[in-house]
């Protein structure tokens, strides 16, 4: 899995402190004055604008490239109705010289089921690139793919609707595969904008928070696991 910030707004805070002023009248000087202002002045601005009407955060866009998931996830991924999005599709793409499988953590943990994964994954691109052969098209052949075959998909959000999906969907209930490319996609938006973490979240990011929904998710039936890790969790708030 990767995922990679391929474009982004990059005078995102003059944007959004230009955006949030259309209440006071918008001309020329009102660009000039954001962009002279000085450092503790913006700081403020932007405490205000998180803690406002998000409307001024449609302004601001991240263009993400998803790579090496599953279409499982982007079938999850596109019921974001606020995003915009561009995938690979099965339709045209040839798939008979094979495809990757992305593996869920719990069937990569078990020997028995990688075996039956391999061996079905085997017989499908047998099967797939028979149909070919009899002359059907990628589109009808398709329909006997498995639904984790790997896949790329390109998404842009606006900061508004990103907030909301990191809200929704960083949580230990939301499917591992999908959480863990939202924990990227911060990490992607935050490396460039790292003023934007009170716009994704309401408190402070908790790490520790994330990694105790991690261990519940992850290790639901596992309860030595999960204890090993929380016991981890608890140690590091204490030296914190």
């Amino acid at each position: 899995m990767k995922v990679t910030l391929v474009n982004y707004t990059s005078n995102a805070v003059n944007m959004l402190l230009f955006a949030k002023s259309t209440r006071l009248g918008l001309n020329e000087q009102t660009m000039k004055s954001i962009i002279t202002m000085d450092t503790a002045a913006r700081q403020e601005e932007l405490k205000y604008v998180a803690n406002t009407i998000p409307s001024s955060w449609e302004f601001v866009d991240y263009t993400f490239l998803i790579e090496g998931v599953s279409r499982a996830f982007t079938h999850q991924l596109v019921r974001t109705r606020t995003g915009s999005y561009a995938q690979e599709a099965m339709r045209v793409v040839d798939k008979s010289d094979g495809y990757d499988y992305i593996h869920t953590q719990r069937s990569i943990e078990n020997y028995d089921a990688v075996q039956i994964i391999k061996q079905h994954s085997k017989l499908t691109t047998t099967m797939y690139a028979e149909l070919i052969q009899l002359g059907l098209l990628p589109e009808d052949a398709r329909g006997i793919l498995p639904t984790n075959v790997s896949t790329a998909i390109m998404c842009k959000f606006n900061l508004r609707a990103f907030a909301d999906l990191v809200r929704s969907r960083s949580g230990g209930r939301t499917q591992s595969e999908y959480r863990t490319v939202v924990l990227k996609m911060i990490d992607c938006v935050l490396a460039v904008h790292p003023w934007a973490e009170p716009f994704l979240f309401k408190g402070d990011r908790d790490y520790f928070k994330e990694i105790e929904d991690f261990a519940e998710a992850e290790f639901p039936d596992d309860l030595f696991k999960k204890a090993e890790l929380l016991k981890i969790v608890d140690k590091m708030r204490k030296e914190k």
